[in-house]
Formats: structure tokens, sequence, C-alpha cells
């Protein structure tokens, strides 16, 4: 499957738990990521209608490999404020949504191809872009990447 832009969302008052590492991008934001499943599982957070953000917090071109901050977050609904993470809010705005297969191959390719997809649009490179994974669209083995937009 290739990417498909599937339109464009706002985004207001999100908060996360959430955990960060920092160092080089890779395999250590994939430990990270199982990690903190792990966690939620462990304290009955996981459920059918939670949502993973998975946010790169700095770009690897302009910022050293170890240096790189990756932050994996759940939002945070109003039944779930007992949570013992950290939390921060996600900044509002506007965000073209992409839905991407939810493999390495599907990812992977989505990063290399960023530019293309993006081309039309008014990117915003003073937000991160947000990995989503809604439990609904990882059931389906999809996953969407959110691209912050003026």
């Amino acid at each position: 499957m290739k990417e498909k832009f599937s339109g464009i969302e706002e985004f207001k008052d999100i908060e996360i738990a959430y955990m960060r590492r920092t160092g080089a991008y890779g395999p250590g934001n994939n430990q990270l990521m199982d990690d903190f499943k792990a966690h939620l599982k462990e304290h009955n957070l996981l459920t059918d209608n939670s949502t993973i953000l998975g946010i790169a917090m700095d770009d690897p071109i302009q910022t050293p490999p170890e240096k790189q901050r990756y932050d994996v977050g759940i939002i945070i609904t109003d039944g779930e404020k007992k949570i013992d993470l950290p939390t921060r809010k996600i900044p509002d705005g506007r965000y073209a949504i992409f839905e991407v297969a939810h493999t390495v191959g599907g990812v992977s390719h989505f990063w290399e191809n960023i530019q293309n997809l993006t081309s039309d649009l008014p990117v915003d490179n003073t937000k991160p872009i947000i990995e989503r994974y809604a439990s609904s669209k990882v059931s389906a083995h999809l996953c969407e990447f959110c691209v912050p937009v003026r």
C-alpha cells in the first residue's frame, strides 16, 4: 500500500502521558515504543480506544544523534487522568493526515518520500511530525502520519 492523503485535521487541546528517549533515531525508538506499551498493559491503560503517538522532536539533519529526542505517548482522555507518567500538550493547529501501512517498509517509504508527499502543502517546520497509532487503524495494519501545516 502506498501512502494515502486522507485530509486535514485540526488538533486542539490534546494531552499525552509520555516517555522520552534521547539518542540517535532508529532501533532505540522501537524499543521505547515496546517498553511504553508494556508499561501501559501492566497498568491496564491500553484499551481498544487507545491512541499512541510517536513524536520525533528534532530534525536529524540539524540535530546531532546524541541529542535527538523521541517521545512516545498515549492521548489522555477524561477518564485516564491517573497515569503515572509525565504529561504534555501536543501543539494545536492543522495537520495533514497520511495513512500508511503499519510495517517497517511502509513507514520507511513514507519518510523516504516525505518531500514529494508534502510538496503541495504549506508545511509548518516549527512543529514535529506526529506518528499516530489508533487501535482501530493498527488492527487494520495501518498507522497515520500527521504533518503540521500552516
